[in-house]
């Protein structure tokens, strides 16, 4: 019955997000662990997880807002080297873009000299490995070191200058779709006459984490690096007939995170966190905090709520909830930049959903024999 209503709530995000472009970087990161780092694979007391979480960004001042879907499943595999370690394995699925929805009749009306219906998108398959070393025999120390593979594929279809908008790493304007639109096309390339234009870059994120156990608290710090294969994203660098684009590289990519469970008492955790990111020119720093609260502890039911702010220039609201093995969660942001003026302070929002299974052993008690005489 839980799986099933799992099942419901990510096909729920699914159908929802027909996505469009925006950075892989989430407000409510916590239900994107390998994201954050692939170090994450396989941490947590279960048999496996999954998670989604669909973001729609900055709709109240563009007419094509910045969605983005990720979905993720990971697992501790098989034990280690010694007993008391152990290996995990994470898969992740990102689209970043896909545009279409009711966006069409908007580009014949206020744009009639754009393409309808263009398209700009990233999708990007992540598989990761972690081995997580017990400092101790009890567990309540441990490090671990993960690596993470990435294959991402770019996709243009009937472009425009409505598309000559953004990087999804940087935020900053995307040079490869400017010099598209401007100019005839180059060898390999196509116009905007429909046809699709792709390519693909391959990376390589590591990571570490430790985590201390202790019977009231559970303190992770982590840190992660990506772009270590220097991995060409421009439409040009994979293009066939023509050269490759020497100067349209992913940016090496530096990612900081902390958190602190700690237990007030037998319903109330508060859990304080942060996560740094960096990535060429653009970098921010999350600071929030989060307070847990058992309110059935008969039906295995926690309600929370935190607060957030992102570079001074956002806040965030978080809302979530927590039913035996499935947790839920909302993030909203809170503009406090100069893009209030137009979006009225409304900085986007994000629906989260995670299942961590469990599977257990049925336990095969010894037969009994009752003597007859007592």
């Amino acid at each position: 019955m839980r799986m099933k209503t799992f099942t419901l709530c990510l096909l729920t995000l699914i159908v929802v997000a027909r996505v469009y472009s925006q950075e892989l970087h989430n407000s409510y990161y916590q239900f994107t662990p390998l994201n954050v780092n692939p170090a994450n694979a396989g941490a947590f007391a279960g048999s496996y997880r999954v998670s989604g979480i669909y973001s729609d960004k900055q709709a109240a001042i563009t007419p094509r807002p910045f969605r983005t879907l990720t979905v993720s499943a990971d697992a501790p595999i098989i034990k280690g080297i010694r007993k008391q370690d152990w290996v995990g394995i994470g898969v992740q699925f990102d689209v970043l873009g896909q545009s279409g929805l009711n966006f069409q009749s908007q580009d014949a009306s206020q744009f009639p000299s754009n393409n309808p219906g263009s398209t700009q998108s990233w999708t990007f398959l992540k598989i990761g490995l972690a081995y997580h070393l017990a400092l101790d025999k009890k567990q309540t120390n441990i490090f671990t070191l993960g690596a993470q593979f990435s294959n991402g594929n770019r996709n243009f279809s009937m472009l425009n200058s409505r598309d000559g908008r953004v990087t999804p790493q940087t935020n900053l304007p995307d040079k490869d779709i400017q010099e598209f639109n401007a100019g005839p096309p180059s060898a390999g390339q196509t116009n905007n006459s429909g046809d699709v234009i792709f390519g693909s870059s391959r990376d390589l994120s590591v990571g570490v984490l430790y985590n201390a156990r202790r019977k009231k608290s559970d303190m992770r710090i982590g840190l992660a690096v990506e772009g270590l294969l220097n991995p060409a994203i421009g439409f040009n660098s994979r293009s066939t007939g023509g050269a490759a684009d020497s100067v349209e590289h992913k940016y090496f990519g530096i990612n900081l995170h902390g958190t602190y469970d700690m237990e007030v008492s037998k319903k109330l955790h508060i859990v304080p966190a942060f996560y740094y990111y960096n990535l060429g020119p653009a970098n921010a720093l999350n600071v929030n905090s989060h307070a847990w609260y058992q309110l059935d502890p008969e039906k295995d039911l926690r309600l929370g709520a935190g607060l957030g702010v992102r570079n001074l220039r956002a806040g965030i609201l978080y809302l979530g909830a927590e039913f035996k093995d499935i947790r839920a969660g909302f993030a909203y942001d809170m503009d406090f930049s100069s893009a209030t003026i137009g979006s009225a302070g409304v900085g986007g929002y994000e629906l989260a959903v995670s299942y961590m299974g469990k599977i257990y052993k049925k336990p095969k008690p010894k037969p009994v024999i009752f003597c007859p005489r007592l």
